[in-house]
This record gives structure tokens, sequence and C-alpha cells, in this order.
């Protein structure tokens, strides 16, 4: 009988969880806007994936007329969802909770219950939007905003959660063009007393759920040395953990930094799960690349690199091979090696050191044969290089667009790598450079 008793209790445990999960995950609406589906798009869909949420995209079959998002503007936003709201109002409770995010350049960093619970726990409020330090687009404003001291004292409208009534009274209030500016929509309606007592509208601020980080940079801290499996944001200034980061206006490169870590993208443990997440298996159906051969300087053992581009264990008809020799020296060598190999890839060609072609120009010649031919990849090596027979693979296999090496002086800080740039493009020293350089991180 006590067995029995404790696994009825237990049961019912079991169920009244499960209960309180349906009730929060019933009637919770997720949506974003994204007409096109970008790098930026990609990682904001995996991160909703990672937590279990589910995200409609409105917009996806649509061309965006909302202009040029460096500017004001984004109104296609504000109708895209009016008409999707007015869509759910038919068919769900008015008390039915709606969270919207931008997704080229947001993370989601909980699942829904855990935002609907912070949501919640804001008194009187029943529309709650992101906040900023910046009064975005309307500078103007500013001094119309309630007096209050807060690090983030301006509605930011790349994410906002609230009750499905409200919600369709803010976006119903007045018309507006797929090129006016949606942040200022937003903030006029904020602005205005009356409704935004009316409509109970409040502001982020201390980021307990939405983190913006334009403006916010030293406010924010990536933490990945701690007992935690994964990394996460802190606000050390308001000592909250955001639940969604935002990389609004000019902090996008921070945004790509924290995505390397973030959404359970790498732990300590583990390392790089994102990569492992990203790689494929190649197929029969190989890609086709453009192996773009580099000779620019006078290079020992030259017959044993041209013979590891001959091995690559890659058809050579599914490589176009541009040869670039710079060396005198060596091209009665390299003349000889095209001669006779040439004929078994797809396409060869040469550039010789009498063509009297700089360096950029030979390297820009490779780019734009590969952009104007049926070329997938450009494989570009540099004959100081040694070569696998299985490098070729290997990168292709990586799921990545892009992947470089990275070449370090073995016990100094010295690298090509860049862990991160300046506002002007250059280089930048990035708070993980060192554990990059010395493979902590890898």
């Amino acid at each position: 009988m006590h067995k029995f008793v404790k696994i009825s209790v237990l049961l019912q445990l079991i169920g009244i969880q499960a209960l309180i999960k349906i009730a929060e995950g019933a009637g919770v609406k997720v949506l974003t806007v994204a007409t096109d589906e970008n790098h930026g798009f990609e990682r904001f869909m995996r991160s909703a994936k990672i937590y279990g949420i589910d995200v409609e995209v409105l917009g996806k079959t649509a061309v965006w007329a909302g202009g040029d998002m460096n500017f004001p503007g984004g109104g296609q936003k504000i109708n895209l969802l009016k008409e999707k709201l007015n869509e759910i109002a038919e068919t769900s409770s008015p008390e039915t909770i709606v969270l919207f995010t931008d997704s080229y350049d947001v993370l989601f960093l909980a699942g829904v219950e855990e935002i609907v619970k912070r949501f919640q726990a804001f008194p009187n409020t029943r529309v709650l939007f992101s906040a900023e330090q910046f009064c975005w687009p309307d500078a103007k404003l500013a001094g119309l905003y309630p007096k209050i001291e807060v690090s983030s004292p301006y509605l930011n409208s790349g994410g906002f959660i609230g009750y499905l009534t409200q919600l369709q009274a803010i976006l119903n209030f007045k018309t507006v063009s797929d090129k006016e500016d949606d942040q200022l929509y937003y903030t006029k309606i904020y602005l205005d007393k009356s409704l935004r007592e009316t409509l109970k509208i409040s502001l982020d601020h201390n980021s307990a759920i939405f983190q913006n980080l334009n403006g916010a940079l030293s406010d924010v801290q990536l933490k990945t040395n701690t007992t935690e499996t994964y990394p996460y944001i802190e606000n050390v200034v308001t000592k909250q953990r955001p639940l969604i980061v935002h990389g609004n206006g000019p902090s996008k490169l921070t945004l790509n930094h924290f995505g390397n870590y973030l959404a359970k993208a790498w732990s300590a443990a583990e390392g790089c799960t994102l990569c492992n997440e990203k790689r494929v298996i190649l197929k029969d159906d190989l890609p086709t690349v453009m192996v773009a051969v580099f000779i620019e300087q006078a290079t020992p053992f030259l017959k044993e690199f041209l013979e590891q581009v001959l091995t690559t264990d890659y058809p050579k008809e599914k490589i176009h091979l541009l040869l670039r020799n710079n060396v005198e020296y060596h091209e009665t060598e390299v003349d000889e090696f095209f001669q006779t190999h040439s004929k078994y890839y797809a396409t060869a060609k040469r550039i010789k050191p009498d063509d009297f072609i700089a360096e950029s120009e030979a390297r820009n010649i490779a780019k734009d044969r590969c952009v104007n031919s049926a070329c997938d990849y450009l494989f570009s090596i540099d004959s100081l290089s040694r070569l696998e027979a299985n490098t070729l693979r290997y990168l292709l296999s990586s799921g990545y667009d892009v992947v470089a090496p990275m070449l370090v002086r073995p016990g100094h800080a010295w690298s090509n790598f860049w862990g991160a740039i300046n506002s002007a493009g250059f280089y930048a020293r990035s708070a993980d450079y060192m554990d990059i350089v010395y493979r902590v991180v890898k």
C-alpha cells in the first residue's frame, strides 16, 4: 500500500507538471518576419530549434518593401504582423500571448516557458517592449519619455511580447505604409500616456527578457568559464541573464561573436557543437571546385608540393585548375607539370611570370573565373603550404561557406587570425583571442 501511495503521488505530480506545460505552451504564438533566408535567419532558426520554440515566419514569399534597415523603415513588418494577428484572433483566445522578434540579428537563449514566466512577472503589464540606450529614429522624442533613471530608457521594436487583445489594438491603431518606420510607430503609441496606461505597455529596462546590444556592449559579458555546461550572457549592470539577445544597429559584429558560443553552439566539454551540426556528408554528385595554386616566391620542395596537388583525393573532372607562377626560377618545372597533367582537369589555365600580373590581380582572376563559371567553390592554396590527400574533401564537408587556416608562432601571441575588427575595419583584440590562439577554444 505504501508503494502504491508513492506511485499515485508521483503520477499526480507528473500530471500537474504536464498540465502546467500545456497551459504555458498552448496559447503562445511566436512570430517573426523574414523575406530572405540568409545566414542570420539560419542562426535565428537554429536557436529557436535548440530551445524547442516553434516560430512562424511571416513574409517568406514576399518581396521586402520596408526600405534599408540601416535607416528608418520597416513598416512592412507592422503590416505583416497586423494581418497575422487579425487572423489569429478569429480562432484564438484574447488571452493568447504573442512573442515577436526580428530574425536576422536575434538569438533565443531560453525556451518559451521561461520567457512567458518572466513576462508575467512584470507588474501591471499587458505588453512588454524591449528597451535600448538610444532614442531612435527620432532623438527629439527622448524628452517625452517618462522620467526614470535606467540605463535603457527607450523603446526598441526588435522584440516584444504581449496579449493578443492589446497587441491587436496597437497594430490596428492606424494605417502605416511599408516604408514607414516600425519603431517610430510603436514609440509614438508608447509616448501617448493614455494609450500606454490603457493598454498597460511597459519597457524591459533591465533586460530581464530582451537584451539590445547597441550602446550596451560594456554592460554585457559573455560567460564561458563557469560551472554551467553552456555559455551565457549577463548584463553586469542590471544583474540579469537575458533570454533573447538582439544585435541592433552597429552591434551585429558582437552578435556574430556571441553566436559562436550562445544557444548551445559551444561548450568547454564538447568544443564546437555548432561545427558538428553543420558538417555534411559529401554525396556522389560532388561540387565543382576551382583549385587556384599560387607560387609567389621561391619554394623549397616545390616538386613535392605539386605532387600533392596532383594526388588530391578528388575527381579531376570536377576541378578547374588555375596555376599561377611568379618565380622565373621555377618556370621550367611548373610548365612541365602543367603540360603533363592539365589535360586531366575540367579546365586548366596558367599565369606565367612574363604575364606581369600582380599577385592581387592574379587572386582576383581566380575569384572571377570561379564566379563566372560553373564553379561551386574556390580552393586557394600557396606553394609554401603542404596538402594532404583528403584536405579538399574535409574542407567541403565542414558545411561552412568560407574556411581559412589559422597560423601561429609557437609561444607567441602572433597569428594571422583577427578575433575582431574595429569600427574602421581594422584589427581589434577580441576577448577570446588568446584562448583561440592557444587552442583552449576550438
